[in-house]
């Protein structure tokens, strides 16, 4: 995300202060969903990333990170929007999750919008003064489902 760094593989360089890892990245997303949206919210590490997953009646979505490198929001129904990036800071990688999070609880609260795409379909949620697109997985189209 920022343009001065340059791809330090693991994020492992010598200004290694500024990136996160998933534990931090865990201590980021625990408390961004609160219980006044009426979800269950479960947290955790697993292989090496963080995650929330949040879920009401029969939706879910997970935001997971292994802290640096890619950051991910996938649905129940296989939907899902995912951002490579190995330089993001640490303010970065929190107002990432944080638009992530506020994507997840949108959708399973019932504030999102399916469309048909020419290869599969869309999920567009509405978070703040900005939208999220999930496009489908090779998975989803193929009767697979998603992870969430």
């Amino acid at each position: 995300m920022t343009r001065e760094r340059r791809f330090e593989w693991g994020g492992l360089g010598a200004d290694r202060g500024d990136f996160i890892t998933a534990a931090e990245a865990l201590d980021i997303l625990r408390p961004l969903v609160v219980a006044p949206y009426g979800v269950d919210v479960e947290t955790g590490l697993r292989d090496g990333e963080a995650f929330v997953r949040v879920s009401r009646g029969g939706r879910r979505a997970v935001v997971s990170t292994p802290g640096i490198r890619w950051f991910s929001l996938e649905v129940d129904s296989g939907h899902r929007v995912r951002i490579d990036d190995a330089t993001s800071t640490r303010a970065e990688a929190a107002a990432l999750l944080g638009s992530f999070v506020e994507a997840a609880v949108a959708y399973v609260t019932g504030d999102m919008h399916p469309e048909r795409a020419r290869w599969g379909s869309t999920v567009t949620v509405p978070t703040g003064e900005r939208r999220i697109v999930l496009r489908s997985t090779w998975r989803s189209r193929t009767g697979g489902g998603g992870r969430a």
